[in-house]
């Protein structure tokens, strides 16, 4: 458990860092992921997301990106600052690419379970068995309570490569020497994941209105667009 998903990405690059690595980030992407890359001298390499497909990734690009130096790539499902959410099958040509690579894959999926459209939000980790999967989230979106700062970093490895390159301990150290979250909380989270009740959850729908009035007032504002 980490304080916050900010902590959880920080930890994993801190985790993955050595001398002359890189790392794939999105580009538009969340700009926390390339300050932790910087704060660890990671050079940071940005493949395109596409506009015209759904905000997919540019997979070529990837490929012609990586070198031996490249120790992950970050896919951020439900999308931001995008708002796609990714269809299965492109998920899973992404895992392909990272596996052909040797890579591992952060998936920060702080907005699973708050999508509003017709995509259904499936997590990176079900393809934990096709390359190692660092899933990042935390109780902040889904709950509305980003000031509890309760996170998590969970592996999905089914073949064990995590534990036998020593990234398990790694990780097991640097959390030892981490600020964690409040004790009471860290007790609270198995209740809250589990029990939390459906009309709590009805949460969703009003987040959808507010989100549906936005664009309804943001559409009628005249957009002036300059090259760039």
């Amino acid at each position: 458990m980490t304080a916050g998903c900010s902590q959880a990405a920080e930890i994993a690059m801190e985790v993955l860092a050595r001398p002359g690595a890189n790392i794939l980030l999105p580009r538009p992407s969340y700009p926390h992921y390339e300050l932790c890359a910087a704060r660890q001298k990671i050079e940071i390499r940005h493949f395109d997301l596409q506009p015209e497909i759904g905000w997919e990734v540019d997979l070529d690009l990837v490929e012609n990106l990586a070198d031996e130096n490249i120790v992950a790539i970050v896919i951020i499902n439900p999308g931001n600052p995008c708002g796609n959410v990714y269809i299965v099958q492109h998920l899973k040509e992404v895992v392909e690419t990272a596996s052909k690579l040797g890579i591992v894959v952060i998936a920060d999926d702080v907005y699973g379970h708050l999508t509003f459209g017709s995509n259904p939000f499936v997590p990176m980790a079900v393809f934990g068995s096709i390359v190692p999967v660092l899933t990042l989230g935390s109780i902040s979106k889904r709950w509305v309570v980003p000031g509890w700062r309760v996170g998590w970093l969970v592996t999905s490895d089914p073949n064990g490569i995590l534990h036998k390159c020593g990234f398990v301990d790694s990780l097991k150290d640097i959390l030892a020497l981490s600020c964690d979250p409040a004790t009471v909380l860290r007790a609270a989270l198995p209740q809250i994941l589990v029990k939390t009740g459906d009309n709590f959850l009805k949460i969703k729908g009003i987040l959808r209105q507010d989100v549906d009035i936005c664009y309804d007032v943001l559409k009628e504002i005249p957009l002036h667009f300059l090259p760039v």
